[in-house]
C-alpha cells in the first residue's frame, strides 16, 4: 500500500508584524514621548527667554550707539534728535534715545511697530517703555523694559522680566 501524500508546503512567506511587537512599539514611544515632551516644553521657555535676553542686549547697543552719535552731533541737551547713517531720526534725551516711539525703537533694525518674525514683541510706550513678548498672554510677564535717562550724565535702564515666558 502506498500513501499518496501531497505536499502541503507552499512557498508562502508572511510578512509583517505580530499584535503583540506592535504593543510593545506603541508602549515604547509612548514612553519615549513622556519623557522627552516636558524637555521639549522647556526649549520652548529657554528660547523665548534667550530671545528677551537678546532683544535687552540690541536696546542697549542701540542706546549706546544713539549716544556716540549724539555726542558727535552735539545733542546731549534734555531733547535733541540724531540722524543714523541709514538717514532715520532718533528723537533723544539727554543723549540717549527716549521712550517715545521715534526713540529707541527706531535703532532696532527689524521693528516696523508690530510684531513680526523678526522682532516679536508689542511696543508699548508707557512709563517705562516695554516690548512685551507678543506670544505670551497680556498678562505674562515676559516683556524688555527701558527706562530712558532723565538727566545729564545718567544712562538710560534696561532690564528683563522672564517669569511669564
Amino acid at each position: 500500500m502506498a500513501f499518496n501524500r501531497r505536499s502541503t508546503n507552499r512557498n508562502t512567506s508572511q510578512s509583517g508584524f505580530t499584535l503583540i511587537e506592535l504593543v510593545v512599539v506603541i508602549i515604547i514611544i509612548g514612553i519615549l514621548a513622556a519623557v522627552a515632551l516636558p524637555k521639549f516644553m522647556g526649549l520652548s521657555t529657554e528660547a523665548r527667554i534667550s530671545v528677551v535676553n537678546g532683544t535687552a542686549g540690541a536696546v542697549t547697543e542701540g542706546a549706546d550707539m544713539v549716544h556716540a552719535l549724539a555726542a558727535v552731533q552735539n545733542q546731549l541737551g534734555s531733547t535733541g534728535s540724531v540722524t543714523l547713517p541709514d538717514g532715520s531720526t532718533v528723537t533723544t534725551a539727554y543723549g540717549y534715545p527716549d521712550s517715545t516711539s521715534t526713540g529707541i525703537p527706531a535703532t532696532l533694525q527689524g521693528y516696523t511697530g508690530s510684531p513680526t518674525a523678526a522682532f516679536p514683541f508689542v511696543f508699548s510706550a508707557n512709563t517705562p517703555l516695554a516690548y512685551f513678548y507678543y506670544e505670551s498672554p497680556a498678562n505674562a510677564q515676559c516683556e524688555v523694559t527701558y527706562v530712558q535717562a532723565d538727566n545729564i550724565g545718567q544712562t538710560p535702564t534696561v532690564t528683563t522680566t522672564t517669569s511669564g515666558c
